[in-house]
């Protein structure tokens, strides 16, 4: 298992954060900021700019060799040991739920929920929602949830884990 922790802010000592933008902007900004390493004498820190929400975090990657960091909603896979991140996707991710008798993580990101195994990932949802996700669960090999429509109201919605097939929702209009 890969060691990580997070940190309040970037040290005021030692060598430099590593900076991680999925934009190329914001490099030299305060961001999320993860230690990789800890209590190794090979530690490092990265500095991994936001997307687009208040939501951040860190996280095992369900392979065990990598760690996915969660800043501002965007999503940064990152190995360690190469300090590079090897996939980035979301920029509206909201919350992320442990399946750990699945080995994966449920992204919700606004409209659709995505689901990474340790192969990497497994599916995303067609679009669910106008607006918004709430309650999610998981209930045997289903994800439940509801799902906001522009009519101010929330729909009820089930998602198969196995296949990411969708049944209920709020959204009925075209697919991008």
């Amino acid at each position: 298992m890969v060691a990580f922790e997070v940190l309040p802010g970037l040290p005021p000592y030692g060598p430099m954060a590593k900076s991680f933008s999925s934009t190329g902007q914001g490099a030299h900004r305060e961001g999320f900021v993860v230690r990789f390493g800890v209590d190794q004498s090979d530690s490092w820190i990265g500095n991994f700019q936001p997307g687009l929400t208040r939501f951040s975090g860190a996280y095992a990657h369900p392979n065990e060799r990598h760690v996915v960091v969660v800043s501002g909603g965007e999503v940064y896979i990152v190995d360690p040991k190469s300090q590079n991140a090897v996939a980035e996707f979301g920029g509206m991710v909201n919350s992320v739920v442990a399946i750990p008798r699945k080995r994966a993580l449920l992204f919700e990101e606004t409209i659709w929920l995505r689901l990474l195994t340790a192969e990497g990932i497994k599916w995303q949802t067609k679009r669910i929602s106008w607006d918004g996700i709430r309650n999610l669960s998981v209930v045997d090999d289903a994800i439940l949830g509801e799902a906001w429509s522009y009519t101010d109201t929330w729909h009820p919605f089930k998602v198969f884990i196995s296949s990411g097939r969708v049944e209920g929702g709020a959204y009925n209009g075209p697919e991008p």
